[in-house]
């Protein structure tokens, strides 16, 4: 039977993979708010919701942008991912890989709940991915967030004076993600320290 540490460790290991699904699908990483040059910008547009993928066009007079104004990086020969700054596509390439390693670690922990075997120890290979989903996440956060503040003017908190980009929540999403997957990635630590697997 499994121990509580183990469950709370799988439970975590769950609530990073969603956190992070989330974040690298929806299209909510930065929210630009007018007064910017859609030729030079980011996502090539003025009022919208920017993601890792696709943008979401809106008006002044409602604050998100709709669903249904909604385009794909690759649409029209790859427009805008041709367009996107190398940055932007590592920050794609780390949350690709985060996604992978996040749902590889969670097979791998669902699988040990009903593993019996007692010459392995698959919660270190989970512990193993988790690890590197934390890395992946941290490095793709930090260089959106680096290189959003200084290339786009990005803010945190809307300033009434300012038309900056904001973080958005996709951001913040994976901003928790990776909080929950070194929470994950340390619990982890613990079950593989407490297990002695003996042949």
């Amino acid at each position: 039977m499994a121990s509580c540490v183990v469950v709370t460790a799988i439970i975590c290991v769950l609530l990073t993979t969603v956190a992070t699904i989330v974040a690298f699908a929806t299209p909510n990483w930065m929210k630009f708010r007018g007064n910017v040059d859609i030729s030079a910008s980011l996502c090539k547009c003025s009022v919208c919701d920017c993601g890792l993928w696709m943008n979401c066009a809106g008006n002044y007079a409602v604050d998100s942008a709709s669903l249904d104004n909604c385009r794909t990086f690759f649409a029209n020969d790859n427009l805008i991912e041709k367009d996107l700054p190398d940055w932007y596509k590592a920050v794609q390439g780390l949350m690709s890989c985060a996604v992978a390693c996040a749902l590889i670690s969670l097979f791998i922990g669902l699988f040990s709940l009903c593993c019996s075997c007692k010459c392995c120890n698959p919660h270190q290979a989970a512990g193993a991915f988790i690890n590197l989903t934390f890395l992946l996440l941290a490095a793709g956060i930090c260089v959106f967030g680096a290189k959003a503040h200084m290339d786009e003017r990005a803010q945190v908190m809307a300033d009434a004076n300012s038309k900056d980009p904001l973080f958005s929540w996709s951001f913040w999403c994976a901003v928790g993600a990776t909080g929950m997957s070194l929470i994950s990635s340390v619990l982890y630590f613990c079950v593989g320290r407490a297990d002695d697997y003996s042949c």
